[in-house]
């Protein structure tokens, strides 16, 4: 399956208010869009203010969900665990940490599910023009969706956590930082463990359903995150990326990573 380079259309900096607008009108969609377009309002300074409708459902939900920090629909959207702790550091520690927090999740992103930018980066070395960037991109993912705008994006992303230096049609990989981050966004869980908590948070979730084994996938999966400290279960399974892993939880059956 292709990876594809994520659309980011919010602005960077203000991602942390809108996680804390998703949250505290959770439940309330209408709540949720109007707080988004005041926002962006208030910090754009905007002229014209922005419609409700296009805030979050075309501009900031798109961008949160390729982020993987929010998931769901209308009144049942809600954070992810990654949104959650992002928030939790911004109002904690403050917008240093929630930076710190936040380079490590994309630098993650990037490696597991996107084109990985950053490494190529390094892997060439060195300033770089945008146009030959996006030529090897191209040619390294000659299935995906790598287009000048997104990649201009994305890098705006990484610049806004001082993981490049983007300016002047150029772009340079901030070496020593990526490097750091990339070392720290693993988390070691042995396969007992794991299997201890996908148990576990399965059988809390399921104690709220009537009639039904069934729990819904994401659910689980946000629950598991959440307690473990991972960020997706392929994360946990790159290292056994030999075989395949099934996990038999209450007679539910978990495909939880396949090599092919």
């Amino acid at each position: 399956m292709s990876k594809h380079l994520p659309s980011l259309k919010a602005k960077p900096d203000l991602i942390p208010l809108v996680l804390r607008c998703v949250r505290d009108n959770q439940g309330n969609y209408r709540k949720m869009e109007e707080c988004v377009a005041t926002l962006w309002q208030e910090r754009s300074q905007r002229v014209k203010r922005p419609t409700v409708r296009n805030s979050l459902r075309a501009v900031f939900g798109p961008s949160l969900r390729h982020l993987q920090l929010i998931r769901g629909e209308g009144d049942s959207l809600i954070l992810m665990p990654e949104g959650k702790k992002l928030l939790s550091i911004y109002r904690n520690k403050g917008e240093a940490a929630f930076k710190n927090a936040f380079a490590k999740h994309l630098v993650r992103l990037d490696r597991d599910e996107g084109v990985c930018v950053l490494f190529e980066l390094k892997k060439l070395g060195g300033s770089l023009s945008i146009e030959s960037l996006l030529k090897h991109l191209r040619v390294e993912n000659p299935d995906s969706q790598v287009t000048e705008d997104r990649l201009r994006k994305f890098l705006l992303y990484c610049n806004y956590l001082s993981l490049v230096k983007f300016g002047d049609g150029k772009v340079e990989l901030r070496e020593a930082q990526f490097e750091n981050y990339l070392h720290g966004i693993d988390v070691k869980l042995s396969p007992g463990k794991f299997i201890d908590a996908l148990t576990r948070e399965y059988d809390k979730l399921r104690s709220g359903i009537h009639g039904s084994p069934y729990v819904a996938i994401p659910d689980i999966r946000d629950s598991v995150c959440e307690v473990t400290g991972i960020s997706v279960f392929d994360s946990f399974n790159r290292a056994n990326a030999k075989e395949t892993w099934w996990y038999s939880v209450s007679g539910q059956i978990f495909i939880l990573y396949r090599c092919i």
